[in-house]
C-alpha cells in the first residue's frame, strides 16, 4: 500500500467516527424540539433546498413535466416540484424526530395503518409475505412498520459509501426488528426469509443495475427490476402492496391492499414481464393519489433499450474474451 492510499485510509478512520458522533448530537438536539416545530422548520429547509440544489431541482422539474406537461402549467409543475422537495425534509424531520421510536405504541401517535386484515390473513398462511412498497410518502416508515407490527420482515439495502453511517441506520432497522439482508448473493437469503413465512421488503419503482424489464410506467417505457415476480414464482409468496401517505395534518396513513393475483401466461420469460407490469401499475396508480410525495427527482427513466443492449454487448464480449483466454 502506498504512502497515499495509507493516508486515505487513515483521514477515514479519523472522519468517520467524528462524523457519526456529530450526527448523533444533531439527532439528540433535533428530539428536544416539538414536532410540530421540527416540521414546520424542515418544510422551511425544503423551500431553500429546492432554491439552491440546482441539479436536483432540474431533474424533478425535468420528470413532472414529461409525465404533466400536456395536462398542466408551466407554474403548476414548478409548484408541484417544491412541494416534492418539501415532503421529503418533512420525511427527514418525522425520521430523525422517531428514531428512539421502536414499539407500535409509540408510532401509533403519527401513523394510521388501514388493511392490516390482509397482511394478517396472508402471513399467517406461512408462506412469506413479499411488502411491494415504493419511495412514495415517508418510504423509511414503510419499510419498518411492518416488523414494528409485530410481523418478522428481512430488506435487501444498498450499503452506503460511508461503512460507519450505514452501519448506523441499519443498527436504527434493527433496533425495530428488521433484518438487513446485504445484496452480495443476496436471492438466496431472500427465498430463504420467505420460506421462514417472513415479510420481505421489495421496492421495484426505481432505476438500478438489477435484471429487468421494460415497462409502461406513467405512458413512458421504464426499465424495471423483475425480482419481485421471480420471487413471487419461485415461493408463491402472495405479493401485497403497502404504501406510507402524509395526511394534511402531518399524521400518516400506512396502507395495505390485498394480494395482487399471480397472472400465469404458461411462460417464465411472459409471467416475468406480465406480472413486474402488474406490480408497476399497482405502484403508478398509488403515486398518482399524490404525486407530489414521490421522488420525483430519481432519474426513473434513465436507462434505454439501447443501454440494456450495449451492457449485454459487452458482457458477451468480456465473456467471450476469456473463454479465449482459457482456451490458450
Amino acid at each position: 500500500m502506498n504512502w497515499k492510499k495509507r493516508w486515505k485510509k487513515i483521514r477515514r478512520g479519523i472522519k468517520y467516527p467524528i462524523l457519526v458522533f456529530f450526527i448523533k448530537v444533531f439527532i439528540l438536539i433535533f428530539r428536544m424540539f416539538s414536532r410540530k416545530f421540527v416540521l414546520k422548520v424542515c418544510s422551511g429547509l425544503g423551500k431553500l433546498a429546492f432554491i439552491l440544489v440546482k441539479q436536483e431541482r432540474k431533474k424533478t422539474i425535468q420528470n413532472l413535466t414529461l409525465i404533466y406537461g400536456d395536462e398542466k402549467s408551466t407554474d403548476e409543475i414548478y409548484k408541484m416540484a417544491q412541494q416534492v422537495f418539501v415532503h421529503q425534509a418533512l420525511n427527514f424531520g418525522d425520521y430523525v424526530h422517531t428514531l428512539h421510536y421502536t414499539t407500535r405504541e409509540q408510532f401509533s401517535q403519527i401513523v394510521e395503518i388501514k388493511g392490516e386484515e390482509h397482511l394478517k390473513a396472508a402471513y399467517e398462511a406461512g408462506k412469506g409475505v413479499l411488502s411491494l412498497m415504493s419511495h412514495t410518502g415517508s418510504w423509511e416508515f414503510s419499510a419498518i412498520l411492518p416488523s414494528v407490527m409485530g410481523y418478522k420482515t428481512s430488506a435487501i439495502t444498498r450499503p452506503m459509501p460511508n461503512p460507519k453511517i450505514n452501519d448506523l441506520i441499519v443498527g436504527y432497522r434493527q433496533k425495530r426488528g428488521m433484518n438487513n439482508i446485504g445484496r452480495r448473493n443476496a436471492y438466496p437469503k431472500l427465498m430463504d426469509a420467505l420460506g421462514k413465512g417472513e415479510c420481505l421488503i421489495i421496492m421495484i419503482d426505481q432505476d438500478t443495475q438489477a435484471k429487468g424489464v421494460f415497462v409502461d410506467f406513467f405512458g413512458h417505457k421504464a426499465y424495471t427490476p423483475t425480482g419481485a415476480a421471480r420471487l413471487a414464482m419461485e415461493s408463491q409468496s402472495p405479493v401485497l402492496p403497502m404504501f406510507m401517505r402524509r395526511l394534511p395534518n402531518n399524521q400518516h396513513r400506512f396502507t395495505i391492499l390485498p394480494p395482487i393475483p399471480w397472472k400465469d401466461t404458461g411462460s417464465e420469460a411472459t409471467d416475468l414481464l406480465e406480472n413486474t407490469k402488474e406490480y408497476t401499475k399497482v405502484i403508478e396508480s398509488v403515486i398518482r393519489e399524490d404525486p407530489e410525495q414521490w421522488v420525483w427527482m430519481h432519474e426513473r427513466w434513465k436507462t434505454t433499450p439501447a443501454d440494456v443492449e450495449l451492457f449485454l454487448k459487452r458482457k458477451r464480449e468480456k465473456e467471450m474474451a476469456l473463454t479465449i483466454e482459457k482456451s490458450v
